[in-house]
């Protein structure tokens, strides 16, 4: 019986090592596939957390809304929900979310005021204190030093309409890392629903 040729040998070991090849690299693609969608998965669930909250502290400082409900240490302590909240979640999303989301912080607190002391609401208390209509809390006097504006100041259209823009980057940011293909009603709350185009805005005057 002759001896196979060295051809044969590498044709056989070939043909054996190969589906070993497959396979391994079928599971390599399953395990990336698996990780993919359960950071995404993860990232949903952080965002069906954050965006109801962040179009809550959107409609109070532009005036939409509920804005006459919420006092400013609601405004603040939702500002702590967020943070506590996107600061879990950060690592998991683009550093495209983390520079919007910033600046939308940015632009609504003014914070390190000193030791202790709470963030101070980017906007005026005039408007919200003389609009103030619940009925189971007095306005507080003490609230209006929570605020950074004086009550003459006047809040313009530009900058409720250049807020309103920071906030709709910061959305955009996180749809876009989450590659959402499905319906919007999939992964929102009617709330933002209800304020997901922007009206046409006018100036908040301050008091004369």
């Amino acid at each position: 019986m002759s001896e196979p040729l060295w051809t044969d040998v590498v044709s056989a070991v070939g043909s054996a090592v190969t589906p070993l090849a497959v396979v391994a690299f079928g599971l390599v693609i399953t395990r990336r596939q698996s990780r993919s969608e359960l950071l995404q998965r993860t990232r949903l669930e952080y965002y069906t957390q954050l965006v109801p909250d962040l179009n809550w502290l959107m409609c109070y400082m532009t005036f939409i809304g509920t804005w006459r409900d919420d006092s400013p240490v609601d405004i603040v302590d939702l500002k702590r929900r967020l943070d506590s909240r996107f600061n879990v979640a950060a690592p998991l999303f683009s550093a495209e979310v983390t520079d919007a989301y910033r600046a939308l912080m940015k632009l609504s607190f003014r914070t390190f005021g000193g030791w202790g002391e709470d963030a101070v609401i980017r906007t005026g208390a005039f408007r919200r204190r003389s609009s103030w209509r619940r009925k189971d809390i007095r306005w507080n006097p003490h609230w209006d030093k929570r605020f950074e504006r004086s009550d003459e100041t006047t809040i313009s259209a530009e900058e409720l309409t250049t807020y309103r823009g920071v906030y709709d980057d910061l959305l955009a940011a996180l749809v876009k890392d989450l590659d959402i293909t499905r319906a919007r009603a999939k992964f929102t709350t009617s709330r933002v629903r209800l304020n997901a185009s922007a009206p046409v805005r006018t100036d908040i005057a301050g008091a004369s």
